[in-house]
């Protein structure tokens, strides 16, 4: 079952594009990743699915329904979008016991549950304008967990957590997957998204320019052989000869592609030891997300 599915959204600010035709479907209990550059389109996007901004043109569905007016299905969508706001004034835990009031839940240890999920306990009864930005993003996180959606929709909701912080959220939201919940989320740290998501798109200046699997993700990312021996531009001959794709990069290192050399590097260290210009270091690198997020939008740039 799709849980959110656009059909060409557009949105146009008078005569700026901020979508162009978006269409994108997130499957029940997957997460998916939403990557762009500052002012590509993400939290744009993100309003609409929420019904905080109206799209300019196309449909938005969310478990199965049209999002207008009737729409009745807010109490199984949890959110983070940005900034975490609360009230400066209040505590975590009043914080908290508004949200829950707002939400019209009947289950009061929802509260004291949510609040040891998210590891702030110690802070129950501190200001939110005293707690630092990793705790207000927990404070935000909590409210939005509160209810325990079934769908939820964070943009940049490790923003401010500390390696531990991070971890912790990472953890939480694969658990709430396998217990069934979809998350829908936008970060620009492409390490998480990479660790988090089964799904990825990429948008870029309002358009969708790729939405892929971690899998097809994978067999699309560079790779290559990087190799350093007794004397290197010997090595580049015979490794050419041998109709191996072999260069010196810049630092005089060589550089080698092509499906044979990925799978068999063995052969290649056989081959310059016969040669006389035995391997000193030899090693394989392939492209992470952040690489291949770069190369995707230079070349549509360039396009």
């Amino acid at each position: 079952m799709n849980i959110i599915e656009t059909e060409n959204i557009t949105k146009q600010f008078r005569t700026t594009k901020a979508l162009d035709a978006i269409s994108i479907k997130v499957q029940e209990g997957e997460i998916y990743g939403f990557i762009g550059l500052n002012g590509a389109g993400k939290t744009t996007l993100i309003r609409i699915l929420l019904g905080m901004i109206a799209q300019t043109n196309g449909a938005v569905k969310i478990f199965g329904d049209t999002l207008n007016k009737k729409f009745n299905h807010w109490n199984n969508i949890g959110y983070l979008v940005e900034t975490p706001y609360g009230y400066p004034n209040l505590s975590v835990l009043e914080n908290i016991k508004v949200y829950y009031l707002l939400r019209q839940l009947k289950n009061k240890s929802l509260i004291d549950e949510v609040i040891e999920k998210l590891n702030l306990t110690n802070y129950a009864h501190i200001k939110a304008k005293y707690l630092s930005l990793g705790n207000q993003q927990r404070l935000g996180l909590a409210k939005a967990l509160l209810h325990k959606p079934k769908l939820l929709i964070l943009d940049e909701p490790i923003n401010g957590l500390d390696p531990e912080g991070i971890v912790e959220v990472r953890e939480l939201l694969k658990e709430l997957c396998a217990a069934g919940s979809t998350v829908f989320l936008s970060s620009h740290i492409l390490g998480e998204i990479s660790k988090l998501a089964g799904r990825i798109a990429i948008i870029h200046k309002g358009k969708l320019l790729k939405e892929l699997t971690v899998d097809e993700l994978d067999g699309k990312l560079i790779k290559r052989i990087v190799a350093d021996t007794t004397n290197n531009q010997q090595a580049v001959s015979h490794l050419l000869a041998s109709q191996y794709q072999a260069v010196l990069n810049t630092n005089n290192l060589i550089e080698i592609t092509g499906d044979e050399a990925i799978k068999k590097p063995e052969r290649i260290s056989t081959l310059l030891v016969e040669k006389g210009v035995p391997v000193k270091q030899l090693y394989l690198i392939t492209e992470d997300l952040e690489m291949y997020f770069l190369r995707t939008i230079e070349d549509k740039s360039n396009e």
